[in-house]
């Protein structure tokens, strides 16, 4: 029976994700003598005090002093803040390519026009998810975005981050590189008297929901699938256990924005588009066509088209099928409804029908998308 030492830190979604996913992977298809660090408060805080020679792998995560389980060359699986590699490991990384891109269409989609970003200084992710973000915001043809980065260990330092946001133009949107940086920013804005979301909506990532609903006002937050990274990871270190070569990293993919009141608000300064926005956002499980909307407001069909477009870069029935899209992905990921279940709550007559109108938007069908993005049993 191969031992391995696993060090979590599972004071995070992230690492209790990636532990739920081990775990499922061990209990199903293997059998390993599971090692485990000591809890903090038993803990001296100094490197592992374990003869690592008698462990035949590793599994960490966000664990702080182990310079030397890095240093071996036993197999070991690693998601690591500094996202290097190291002699005989696999890295678990999240794609923040993916999720920056994902955080810039998601405001772009609200209406916003200010865009801005808040990270940490020197983290490999946090870069990448800004350099993303960037790049997605501007190729919307927004001139700049906004950007405040500093150091982890000033978290406890508000009052450079409350002249920064006073000195922002509102209503604005900003993406934190994850739930804790999300935050801060929201703390720092009750410093500075400004309202979120009305003034300021914030965007976090990793779905930590007691922290994300814990917070004031609840922190909308991009939900990443840790647990599936978990059995995939326990599955190659397994493989690497039994001497069978593997080179790729494992991606840690986005899945969807979850949504809370954080970023509750509409961008918009029209009164009309606002009245057709909250029309189908209240009636997008019905059968709903472009012209129910039209009557939602006091206008013509050209003119609120025209308004959409120039508001929200888009028509009335792509904002239609993109709440409808919203939510079927959430039923898929989030429940073991079957798609017929599915495609009556949003008044579908036949199943074929829901398949394909979800296929044309997505390029997938609802089975391919729930099989990608599903929990590993």
């Amino acid at each position: 029976m191969k031992k391995v030492l696993i060090i979590v830190d599972t004071s995070r979604n992230t690492g209790r994700q990636l532990l739920a996913g081990a775990e499922k992977f061990i209990r199903a298809f293997d059998r390993w003598q599971v090692h485990t660090k000591p809890p903090e408060y038993l803990d001296s805080g100094h490197e592992i005090p374990y003869n690592l020679n008698r462990f035949d792998g590793f599994f960490i995560c966000d664990a702080k002093n182990i310079s030397r389980i890095l240093k071996t060359d036993k197999p070991k699986i690693i998601n690591y803040i500094d996202e290097k590699n190291s002699p005989g490991a696999i890295s678990i990384i999240t794609d923040s390519e993916m999720i920056g891109k994902m955080a810039a269409d998601y405001f772009y989609s609200l209406g916003f026009k200010n865009f801005a970003y808040c990270g940490f200084e020197n983290i490999p992710w946090s870069e990448k998810r800004m350099r993303s973000y960037e790049k997605q915001v501007l190729s919307c043809g927004v001139e700049k975005i906004f950007i405040y980065k500093d150091s982890a260990a000033f978290l406890d330092r508000k009052a450079p981050v409350v002249s920064w946001l006073q000195s922002l133009p509102k209503p604005i949107c900003i993406f934190g590189c994850n739930d804790d940086r999300a935050i801060y920013i929201m703390e720092a804005c009750k410093i500075a008297g400004i309202s979120v979301p009305e003034e300021v909506a914030v965007l976090g990532v990793d779905n930590d929901e007691l922290v994300c609903n814990l917070s004031s006002p609840p922190l909308s937050s991009i939900l990443l699938n840790f647990e599936t990274a978990g059995f995939a990871g326990a599955r190659v270190l397994g493989s690497l256990m039994r001497e069978q070569r593997h080179n790729e990293n494992i991606n840690v993919q986005p899945v969807e924005i979850v949504e809370r009141q954080s970023t509750e608000v509409l961008a918009v300064d029209d009164k009309e588009v606002v009245a057709a926005l909250i029309f189908i956002r209240n009636n997008f499980h019905k059968l709903i066509q472009a012209s129910d909307v039209v009557e939602a407001t006091t206008l013509s069909r050209r003119s609120l088209e025209y308004r959409f477009k120039s508001q929200l870069n888009r028509t009335i029935k792509e904002e239609i099928d993109r709440f409808r899209v919203k939510h079927i992905r959430k039923s898929l990921s989030e429940t073991d409804f079957p798609v017929y279940q599915i495609a009556q709550s949003l008044e579908f007559t036949a199943p074929e029908h829901f398949s394909r109108y979800f296929k044309n938007i997505t390029g997938e069908s609802p089975s391919e998308f729930r099989k990608r993005v599903s929990k590993a049993e």
